[in-house]
């Protein structure tokens, strides 16, 4: 990528997300039915579709936001501004003095632009009449130019992602299967450290599930607030990885516990034996990771599961025996503390319904 059109990309997503933020009000008042002229319909509903248009009137100088709504601009109509569009559709006519941005949207120019066209994993569409004065960029979305349009400065086409929609999904099919191949290796790494905690954990889980939510939830929101608080003071940035990864880990060690869990059961109530620590982990796991790539249903089952792991490894102090609360009984002076029972072999498997 040229320096010259990275600069101006850079610049076109920094338009977009403060116009987003600071004329989200401004573009509120502009949503009016289409129409260039009284009595004249835009081309979307006069075809019977009735779609809701920004109607851009000459010499408005003010940017167009328009959040899952449709911008046109008709032709002989000039926009002294700029448009963003986000989950919309923007359609020119006429002319646009400033930039056009389009997120997940669709674009159709038949009009002039007169600086930089943007779209982002959304399709474009250039007639035979269209004029672009600065750079065209398209990121992830197909783009159809006809013979004859016009494209004055650069053009940049990074289709990594083909297909549009379809093409979303397969990326975040990629990146579940990567989280999932992370996931795998934390929770082996686990239960070779730790299966005794593991245990406890799983044993407690019946029992504390409820208040387990409710700890996930405060859990979830204080390592949120503790994290953007000390990026903000920039010297704290270390101190924000450490955290959000430190709560990745405890929420690791909640999963693979109830990993644990879900493969005892099934162990028992299928195939009618208790299987081993590791096996029923990676039981539970098989379990997980077929269930969580379920398209919507997968993600909210996943979101669930990590605010349980969370709460239920803080409650129980990450699989102490002890628990938080310690109760220590004074021993008389002089008396000789009983000796520590020998400990050989793998740790105890402990399971719901099973006496300690």
């Amino acid at each position: 990528m040229k320096p010259r059109v990275l600069s101006r990309v850079l610049a076109a997503a920094v338009a977009a997300l403060c116009l987003c933020a600071v004329c989200d009000a401004s573009a509120q008042s502009l949503r009016v039915e289409v129409g260039a002229r009284p009595g004249s319909a835009g081309p979307d509903e006069a075809g019977g579709r009735g779609s809701r248009h920004h109607r851009v009137h000459v010499g408005d100088g003010g940017p167009i936001v328009a959040i899952t709504d449709d911008a046109y601009v008709a032709k002989g109509q000039v926009h002294d501004d700029d448009i963003v569009a986000i989950f919309g559709n923007v359609k020119v006519e006429g002319e646009v003095t400033g930039q056009i941005v389009v997120i997940m949207g669709r674009l159709e120019i038949s009009g002039t632009v007169r600086e930089n066209v943007v779209g982002i994993m959304s399709p474009m569409r250039l007639e035979e009449t269209a004029r672009i004065d600065g750079d065209l960029v398209s990121i992830g979305g197909p783009l159809d130019r006809a013979p004859g349009c016009q494209v004055n400065g650069q053009e940049l086409k990074l289709p990594f992602i083909r297909g549009g929609w379809a093409g979303l999904w397969r990326l975040l099919f990629l990146l579940k299967l990567i989280s999932l191949g992370l996931l795998f290796l934390a929770v082996l790494l686990i239960s070779a450290l730790v299966p005794r905690r593991l245990s406890v954990i799983a044993a407690a889980f019946p029992g504390k599930w409820g208040m387990a939510i409710l700890v996930g939830l405060i859990g979830y929101c204080v390592a949120v607030v503790l994290a953007f608080i000390l990026v903000c003071t920039f010297i704290g940035i270390p101190l924000a990885l450490g955290l959000m990864f430190a709560a990745k880990g405890i929420k690791w060690l909640g999963l693979a516990s109830i990993f644990f869990l879900i493969g005892h059961t099934i162990g028992r109530n299928v195939f009618k034996r208790d299987l081993s620590h590791f096996a029923a982990v990676m039981g539970g796991f098989a379990v997980y990771a077929v269930i969580s790539l379920v398209p919507i249903f997968g993600f909210f089952m996943s979101a669930v599961m990590g605010v349980l792991a969370l709460g239920i490894a803080l409650l129980t102090r990450f699989g102490s025996e002890e628990g938080w609360k310690r109760t220590t009984t004074p021993q008389a002076p002089g008396a000789v503390p009983p000796a520590a029972p020998p400990t050989a072999g793998p740790p105890p498997i402990y399971a719901p319904g099973e006496s300690r």
